[in-house]
């Protein structure tokens, strides 16, 4: 068994020229590829690539986040010629089988193997252990979602013998962690090559896409709640001197929960389901829809029950709207959450309610309406989505994304005017919010403030707060 090229696999100019620079670079390196763009093709390119100078003699270790994209990864291992070995879940389904291929390689009877594991099976004691055991001078590693390996527990596992390294990631930098980061390069040779989405969208291997923000406000309860949290978060900041690094930030719990308390209620905020009920109301045949929520709760409107984001929004969705709505989470299976995607693929579902779970190597190309809900402060989860959005499906011309943009409520507006430090942390709030609409709009096909024929816009409101908060140059 070898690896290499099937010939129904044209390969895109990108996809060459990524390939060219890592090897070019001693084969070690990050491909840093919007989503959406074939990361996974790319890489296995690469194998194949050095499959190649290598007269067929190598052994291939892909290690992925999650179980569901090792059988994602195999398949696309089969169609490159590889029978591959599945480590993950209970050890001794796979064990014995690795040790067994891995001594023959060792031996020089067996010429090639791949291995697909997760990162959590990856830096375990057992398949370390296995490791450990061989020559590792023909080895690659193709780490996917790469900036996941910045953590200490996975980094450790990092075996300095493998020769050949390969990261994979849309945002390959690690969100407060600059040591991870830089650890994380260190090892893998930084990034050798870079492919944006604007790049992608201009070559058509993602959809064009309209973006439209909605400026929304807390309710009177979430208000006065925001506010107590607002100030005991600039307290807790002004305690540790005023400002604060990553490493800091980390290290003040007290301020985590509370910046952590605050997000949920941004995240759930009330209004974003009456807002994203007004604006199906204008669709005339939703289809292929996908809603993201957060993952906090929210007043249940028979009882004062509280009850999570997600099941009250495909309550309303069914309800209000009679849309047929699914709630897509880390609750339901495996196989379920492959029969839901294949019926929304379809049409049978309308409209997908997600939490999570369709962050990293979930692919819904078909979607063609998101509304973005809730949205971290992390770029990486933002960058993420808007990539599985825009991927191209028969039929599919371009995507409309929805971003629902949480602005402080005026009264509380009025009172930072008077505290510098609750402005201090109002602005730093508004800013985040507006970094990930700055970073929607570069590549959209419309500008954010601009009126779009049959959807109710904001027009005008996001540059209102631009001003207020002296952010003109975002």
């Amino acid at each position: 068994m070898v690896l290499e090229r099937p010939e129904w696999v044209e390969p895109r100019e990108y996809q060459q020229e990524a390939v060219k620079q890592w090897a070019d670079a001693g084969c070690r390196g990050v491909l840093q590829m919007a989503t959406g763009t074939g990361k996974t093709v790319t890489s296995l390119l690469t194998a194949a690539h050095v499959a190649e100078r290598m007269d067929g003699r190598v052994a291939l270790v892909i290690a992925v986040p999650y179980q569901h994209l090792v059988d994602q990864w195999a398949d696309d291992v089969r169609d490159f010629g590889g029978t591959p070995i599945l480590a993950y879940e209970n050890r001794r389904q796979w064990q014995e089988r690795l040790e067994g291929e891995l001594a023959e390689f060792d031996l020089g009877v067996r010429e090639s193997l791949v291995v697909i594991t997760t990162h959590v099976t990856f830096a375990s004691e057992t398949f370390q252990r296995v490791l450990r055991r061989v020559n590792r001078q023909r080895f690659m590693l193709i780490a996917d979602e790469v900036h996941h390996f910045g953590a200490p527990h996975l980094k450790a596992s990092l075996p300095v013998e493998i020769p050949l390294r390969l990261g994979l990631s849309a945002t390959p930098e690690r969100f407060y962690d600059e040591e991870g980061t830089e650890d994380l390069m260190a090892y893998f040779g930084g990034v050798v090559y870079e492919y944006s989405l604007a790049a992608a969208i201009k070559s058509g291997a993602l959809c064009e896409y309209y973006y439209v923000p909605h400026v929304v406000e807390l309710t009177e309860d979430e208000a006065d709640e925001y506010l107590e949290l607002s100030r005991k978060i600039a307290r807790l900041i002004n305690r540790a001197g005023g400002s604060l690094g990553d490493a800091d930030l980390q290290a003040n719990k007290n301020l985590q929960f509370a910046l952590f308390k605050r997000a949920r209620l941004v995240g759930t905020a009330e209004r974003k389901l009456d807002r994203l009920v007004e604006l199906l109301e204008h669709d005339e045949q939703t289809k292929h829809t996908l809603v993201y929520c957060g993952d906090g709760t929210v007043e249940g409107e028979i009882t004062s029950r509280t009850r999570r984001h997600v099941d009250a929004a495909v309550s309303r969705l069914r309800g209000q709207l009679g849309l047929r709505a699914e709630r897509f989470t880390a609750e339901e299976s495996r196989s379920e959450r492959q029969t839901l995607l294949e019926r929304f693929d379809e049409g049978e579902i309308q409209a997908l309610v997600a939490i999570r779970c369709l962050d990293e190597g979930v692919d819904v190309p078909a979607t063609q309406t998101a509304y973005m809900l809730a949205s971290s402060s992390n770029p990486r989860q933002f960058v993420q989505r808007r990539g599985r959005i825009l991927r191209t499906h028969p039929g599919k011309h371009h995507a409309v994304i929805h971003d629902f943009v949480v602005a402080p409520p005026p009264e509380i507006r009025e009172h930072a005017t008077r505290d510098e430090s609750l402005f201090t942390t109002e602005r730093n709030l508004v800013r985040r919010e507006l970094e990930r609409v700055s970073l929607f709009a570069e590549s959209a096909r419309n500008h954010p403030d601009a009126e779009i024929a049959g959807i109710p816009t904001d027009a005008g409101a996001i540059g209102e707060l631009k001003r207020e908060f002296n952010l003109r140059q975002m």
